[in-house]
């Protein structure tokens, strides 16, 4: 393993991270926040500073990395990045626990969006920011972030790329590696610059639009207030945001090829249509089932479209209490939760490609004990997808499910609704946020419980391998 080159990149991604903080903290001096907000992202940003020019000043002889160490440069930033991201909150005696505080941004660069904030009211504008801007950040990818402003180092694009882009299959929509992160986050950037114009435009406050945006784009779903949407008792609102939400859970390699205009790639997408039609019968089935909760068509249309576009792209914004709404409703987001978005998307969750392609292996599979000697052939988007992907994506389900039911086992000895445990695991791992069955927080939990959901959403976001090979010891051997 090429350690030095582990060292090397974690330390320039280090310094990443204290550039960024800077804009908090131009916010601390917009809003006059004063000195305990001030002096603790300043303290953050000397800490990641030191370290970063500590670890990169000798640079590597070889500058080769593998898969292996792609995926220890991925699990490991997240974790710092999460880690270190942290330290203001606990600096400003905001979020005096460090547990809770890591939970908080592991929750926002994973773009999850649970919190253990009894009351977004203890946070200062700049630390409110801070919060959400990690969702921008982390909604794309913050390796693809980095990979997209930072010199090229020979192979290390793909190999760091591949380990951190959600899907089962690695495409780039140009042949240059950098070129396709920095094509995907104009566009990403682009799109979240005209939904926070937009509900600006509808009646948001500057900085509330900033910040929804930023949870929608990211579809992450921290929000200004408590009472997240709802605050704001506008059905134009609550539109916008729907649509928003339901078109970053879109992958973003298609709008390369709208914008190409490549219609027929984009319209003939089969995992988008997919998508939408997952989102249109889970809407008409919720709607028939709470209307006599309303009495209006048209607030439960509104309310059965905004949950399910929420939940669906895992950005969780809220709009109405969900623990009222009937067993059945709750069930089918708690599907939705596990669906999640789309591959290449900014939204979590197992991906509707994945969804998609178990649910045609599963027909080839009935089919088979029906006529045994036919040859069964498996097409995604008129292209043939050969056994080895295949035979991944099941073996991911498989892994997944598995480390699913060990968190619920393990979670459950914290917690003894099953409800608030299966929603709470399905919530992190798939980073979504809200949870089914409570209207509490994640601060009902014990800290150990916090911790090991802080680092299931890191693992959720990442598709597990990066992180669960962190446990691993051949993983750290030389060879």
């Amino acid at each position: 393993m090429n350690r030095s080159m582990v060292r090397f990149l974690l330390a320039k991604l280090l310094l990443i991270e204290a550039g960024l903080l800077s804009v908090p903290l131009a916010v601390t001096l917009i809003y006059h926040e004063g000195w305990p907000v001030f002096t603790s992202l300043l303290a953050t940003m000397g800490i990641l500073i030191v370290l970063g020019l500590a670890g990169s000043i000798i640079k590597p002889k070889n500058y080769r990395i593998y898969t292996k160490e792609g995926l220890l440069i991925v699990a490991l930033c997240w974790i710092l990045w999460s880690f270190f991201g942290a330290l203001p909150f606990v600096f400003s005696g905001q979020i005096p626990s460090l547990i809770d505080a890591f939970f908080e941004v592991s929750s926002g660069f994973t773009t999850t969006g649970a919190t253990i904030l009894p009351d977004t009211a203890v946070l200062s504008h700049a630390l409110l920011f801070w919060r959400s801007f990690t969702h921008l950040i982390g909604g794309m990818g913050v390796l693809v972030f980095a990979l997209a402003i930072m010199e090229n180092s020979k192979n290390a694009h793909l190999e760091v790329m591949r380990a951190e882009v959600p899907g089962p299959v690695f495409g780039k929509v140009v042949s240059k590696l950098k070129d396709t992160a920095q094509i995907l986050y104009i566009i990403y950037l682009i799109m979240f610059a005209i939904f926070a114009v937009i509900l600006w435009a509808c009646g948001m406050p500057i900085f509330d639009s900033l910040i929804t945006a930023m949870g929608g784009a990211g579809t992450g779903g921290f929000a200004v207030y408590n009472d997240s949407i709802a605050h704001y008792h506008s059905s134009l609102i609550t539109i916008v945001v729907s649509i928003g939400t339901l078109l970053f859970g879109i992958n973003f390699n298609l709008y390369y090829f709208l914008l190409i205009r490549k219609f027929k790639v984009f319209f003939g997408d089969e995992e988008l249509r997919t998508y939408l039609g997952i989102v249109a019968v889970a809407t008409l089935l919720i709607f028939l089932n709470i209307f006599h909760l309303y009495g209006s068509w048209s607030q439960s249309l509104q309310y059965s479209f905004f949950e399910v576009s929420n939940v669906i792209t895992t950005t969780g914004f809220g709009i109405t209490n969900l623990t009222k709404w009937p067993l059945f409703s709750q069930t089918i987001l708690l599907m939705l939760m596990i669906i999640g978005g789309s591959a290449g998307s900014t939204a979590g969750g197992f991906k509707v490609m994945r969804s998609l392609i178990v649910t045609k292996i599963t027909k080839n599979q009935i089919l088979k004990t029906l006529y045994p000697n036919r040859i069964m052939s498996l097409h995604v988007n008129h292209t043939p997808l050969d056994k080895a992907t295949q035979h991944n994506i099941l073996k991911y389900l498989a892994v997944y499910t598995m480390i699913f039911l060990g968190l619920v086992m393990v979670i459950s000895l914290d917690n003894n609704n099953l409800m608030v445990v299966v929603s709470a695991v399905a919530s992190t791992f798939n980073n979504i946020g809200p949870m089914l069955g409570t209207a509490d927080t994640f601060a009902i939990f014990s800290p150990w419980a916090k911790f090991l959901m802080s680092l299931a959403m890191i693992a959720g976001r990442l598709e597990i391998y990066p992180v669960l090979l962190l446990f691993i010891p051949k993983t750290w051997s030389k060879y």
